[in-house]
């Protein structure tokens, strides 16, 4: 009974901090984000074509490694580049979100819809400037899903065990109440235009993100 309490202080405080103040922190743990999106994006690219379970097969955790691996890299080589390459992951996770609303689980139309998304939301990205707002965005969104997330832990709607064993524990919620989905909703709205107005004027330098990591 002790483990979800903790667990949901821990989400919630983490989904405040990122929520709320997630820009600086995101942008410097990057490369570490990114290497998670790649995971991630690897993963679920192997299971939208080949079914066999988010992560449960050696094939997709082996290219969810490796994507992650060398989108890491990437990113901490080329900062501008990286950050789109985050917001092409981004893409690529709100189009294959919508098709699993819609009864599309795997196959080729959600992986094609999921490409295409990502591909359209990255090339904005690097093309428009919208590095920042990515990263608002992001960072917002993250948490959303933490802060639900411990809500969820405390009222016994989701359990340890749930989040071991699923690829997106939040998902089915929001298809079953729209109250969770109004709040996440919520949520990541506030903590996006919170961030855009503290940080309108700050921009976080090339130069102190390579010596951080130096």
């Amino acid at each position: 009974m002790l483990r979800p309490i903790l667990l949901a202080l821990f989400s919630a405080v983490f989904g405040v901090l990122l929520c709320l103040g997630g820009y600086r922190f995101f942008m410097v743990m990057l490369p570490v984000w990114s290497f998670f999106a790649g995971l991630w994006l690897g993963a679920k690219a192997v299971f939208l074509l080949l079914g066999g379970g988010f992560l449960a097969t050696t094939t997709g955790l082996t290219v969810g490694l490796v994507l992650g691996i060398l989108l890491a890299i990437f990113c901490w080589q080329f900062y501008e580049v990286g950050v789109a390459l985050m917001g092409g992951a981004t893409g690529a996770l709100f189009g294959s979100s919508i098709m699993a609303i819609l009864g599309f689980q795997q196959g080729t139309l959600p992986a094609l819809v999921a490409l295409g998304s990502g591909l359209v939301l990255g090339v904005l990205t690097y093309v428009r400037n919208w590095q920042k707002y990515i990263v608002m965005l992001l960072s917002a969104q993250g948490g959303a899903n933490a802060l639900v997330l411990s809500l969820l832990l405390l009222n016994g709607r989701v359990s340890i065990e749930d989040l071991k064993n699923a690829g997106n524990t939040l998902l089915p919620i929001f298809r079953d109440s729209w109250f969770w989905l109004l709040l996440w909703s919520g949520l990541a709205i506030a903590g996006f235009l919170y961030q855009l107005r503290r940080y309108r004027s700050v921009e976080f330098a090339k130069q102190e993100f390579v010596r951080f990591w130096m």
